[in-house]
C-alpha cells in the first residue's frame, strides 16, 4: 500500500507535459480566431473593391455625355475593375433606375443579388434616365465564402447555400449636354 501512495505522490508531484496540454487547450481558440479574422478580411477587401468599382463606373457614366449604356456594358466595366470577384460577370446584378425627385422615393433595400439559377430577385431595372435626373445605381454580387466553416464574427445577408451577399449603391445626376 505505501508503494502504491508513493508513486501516486510522485505522479501528483510531476509537472512534465504542462505546456503540452496549456497548448492543446489554447491552440484551437488560436485557430478559430486566426480563420475568422482571415475570412473577414477577405469579404472586407472584396467589399471595397466592388465600391470602388462602382464609383469607377458612376465617374465613366458622369463623364460620357451621350453615351447609350447597357447592363451588359456597366456589369463589364464593374468587373473588370473588381479582380478578386470570381466570375463577376455571373454573379453581378446592376439595377439603375431615376430617383423620383418630388418624393424620394427609393427602392426597397431587400437585396436584388441573383440566384446561382439565374433568378433575380426581386426584379431590377435598367433605365438609363435623361438630362439632369437624379440616377440611383445598385450592383449586387452573390460570392461564396473562402472557408464556409467559419461563420464567426459578421452578420452579413446570406441565401440558402451560405453565400454572402455584396451590395453597393451609388447616386449621380445626368448632366445635360
Amino acid at each position: 500500500m505505501d508503494l502504491l501512495r508513493y508513486h501516486l505522490r510522485q505522479f501528483l508531484r510531476n509537472d512534465g507535459g504542462t505546456a503540452t496540454l496549456e497548448f492543446v487547450i489554447v491552440f484551437p481558440i488560436i485557430m478559430i480566431l486566426f480563420i475568422a479574422a482571415f475570412e473577414t478580411a477577405m469579404i472586407l477587401c472584396r467589399q471595397v473593391m466592388l465600391e470602388r468599382a462602382l464609383d469607377t463606373t458612376v465617374r465613366l457614366l458622369r463623364l460620357t455625355n451621350d453615351a447609350t449604356v447597357t447592363d451588359d456594358e456597366i456589369r463589364e466595366v464593374v468587373c473588370g475593375s473588381t479582380l478578386i470577384l470570381h466570375n463577376c460577370n455571373d454573379v453581378l446584378v446592376v439595377d439603375l433606375r431615376v430617383v423620383d425627385q418630388v418624393n424620394y422615393a427609393l427602392p426597397s433595400e431587400d437585396s436584388l443579388c441573383v440566384d446561382r439559377d439565374g433568378v433575380v430577385n426581386p426584379a431590377n431595372r435598367f433605365d438609363p434616365g435623361a438630362e439632369n435626373q437624379l440616377m440611383l445605381i445598385r450592383v449586387c454580387a452573390e460570392v461564396a465564402r473562402i472557408l464556409p466553416f467559419s461563420g464567426f464574427g459578421l452578420n452579413l445577408t446570406r441565401d440558402d447555400n451560405d453565400n454572402v451577399h455584396m451590395t453597393s449603391a451609388s447616386v449621380f445626376v445626368n448632366e445635360p449636354d
